[in-house]
């Protein structure tokens, strides 16, 4: 994992919290889903155990701006084409320790976490990126760490590591409850790279090779989330082939 800090003319965290519909998710947690559809009109999707209720909404140029300054600084071959922009509020205190669902995601591509805050002075301590290995094992990537880490989620920081670290680790971002913290706003953009497109046909999504997208049956769902437990517990995990979604707002056009 990387960390890098970047430039900035003044905190982007107005533009950024302006530049999207949000959805509330959770007690003091809101988000949404962006998404950079090509020049042939697809839209790639990342399919996530999140149920948003409104459709993913498209990349502005201040998300744009933003994932070309980090393809940039962090040099990655491959760029950004999909996002889950989240605001936290102190309130927030709950995210459980996971990888990155990476049902969708490009092999060879990365995963970035963009940090901001309203009041940046007061931010301190900053949230951390608590992050361990999934299970302890002597076939873990050379250099890989042992015990827990901690990254400080600074003001314009961005974490950066790749699909396959996000294979063998997990992570959550934690306040530090041990100081009585002034009350304040995180608002944090995770980019990713979509593998899969789907496009609208007769107001339905259709993958590339002409498979319907489905809403999940109970079954599906469930099927869902046990695949995701053991996504977050196993290094060697690889999804089988999942034509269903579990949100509603995969059904949509952006």
């Amino acid at each position: 994992m990387r960390s890098y800090t970047l430039q900035s003319d003044g905190n982007p965290f107005e533009e950024l919290l302006a530049s999207v519909r949000f959805e509330n998710v959770g007690k003091g947690r809101q988000g949404a889903v962006l998404t950079k559809i090509d020049e042939t009109g697809s839209i790639p999707i990342v399919r996530t155990t999140t149920r948003y209720s409104i459709p993913a909404q498209r990349f502005q140029s201040v998300h744009d701006r933003l994932a070309r300054q980090i393809q940039t600084i962090a040099s990655l071959a491959v760029g950004f084409n999909n996002a889950l922009i989240e605001n936290y509020t102190n309130a927030y205190t709950t995210m459980g320790s996971h990888s990155d669902q990476a049902l969708d995601l490009a092999e060879d591509s990365s995963i970035a976490i963009f940090s901001c805050y309203k009041y940046p002075d007061l931010a301190n301590p900053p949230r951390k990126l608590l992050v361990e290995l999934k299970e302890s094992s002597d076939d873990s990537p050379k250099g890989t760490l042992r015990d827990r880490i901690e990254i400080p989620l600074t003001h314009n920081s961005v974490v950066v590591f790749s699909v396959d670290t996000n294979r063998w680790l997990k992570h959550k971002i934690v306040l530090d409850k041990s100081v009585q913290m002034p009350e304040n706003q995180w608002l944090g953009i995770t980019f990713r790279t979509s593998k899969t497109f789907v496009r609208f046909r007769d107001e339905y999504p259709y993958f590339s090779d002409d498979t319907r997208l489905t809403l999940a049956n109970d079954e599906q769902r469930q099927e869902f989330y046990h695949l995701r437990h053991r996504e977050n517990n196993e290094t060697d995990f690889i999804y089988p082939q999942i034509t269903y979604t579990i949100g509603e707002s995969d059904m949509m056009p952006p």
